[in-house]
């Protein structure tokens, strides 16, 4: 597997923050399974997780969106550097409002959430619909550290507040009758989400 090593020290020395590689490796082998080409990638920060899997994936492609200004120029800076501008197409907005008639793809057969965690279940709300009917939604950072499962033991409360809507989404969507989950204790805690039938 091709890494990207001297950006994932680079972020992690900023506390820029980037999906473990052990994560990355799950996400990569989960698309390549389920024969995935076109990913739609909420929360860019720096390029590393679309570079990751455009440089592993055969004939893959990311359009991703980034809040954040800095690392969206950062990201662009990456992707561009190393070639990648045909395979990800990058855009610098608020996901939640985003017009999504501005995407260069207008269907995908996965969706990868990795950003403002309180929002998970909006971003998974607006987006899935963009996933054709057999495709595939991971999302990452269920298990924020293990603190979704001792919550009350969380001393600072913007922390504890945060937790609690990430442990809220997990148990929606594991509830949700439209979708079955797979729940993955790898990295941080990741899920894969398909539709039944």
């Amino acid at each position: 597997m091709k890494y990207y090593d001297d950006i994932e020290k680079n972020a992690l020395s900023r506390r820029i923050p980037v999906m473990q590689k052990e994560g990355l490796e799950f996400l990569i082998e989960t698309f390549q399974k389920n024969s995935c080409h076109y990913c739609l990638e909420i929360g860019s920060a720096i390029g590393y997780s679309a570079m990751m899997m455009v440089s592993n994936i055969e004939d893959f492609h990311v359009e991703t969106i980034e809040l954040d200004e800095t690392r969206y120029r950062e990201a662009v800076e990456n992707i561009t550097t190393h070639g990648f501008n045909d395979s990800i197409k990058i855009h610098l907005a608020d996901a939640l409002t985003f017009d999504i008639s501005h995407f260069r793809y207008q269907q995908f057969d996965c969706l990868f959430i990795d950003a403002a965690k309180a929002q998970y279940q909006k971003f998974f709300e607006k987006y899935m619909p963009l996933v054709k009917e057999h495709g595939i939604c991971i999302v990452d950072n269920l298990d924020f550290h293990g603190m979704v499962f001792d919550i009350d033991n969380i001393k600072n409360r913007n922390t504890r507040q945060l937790v609690k809507k990430i442990k809220r989404f997990k148990d929606w969507i594991f509830n949700h009758d439209e979708y079955d989950v797979e729940y993955h204790a790898v990295g941080d805690g990741i899920c894969i989400i398909k539709r039944k039938g």
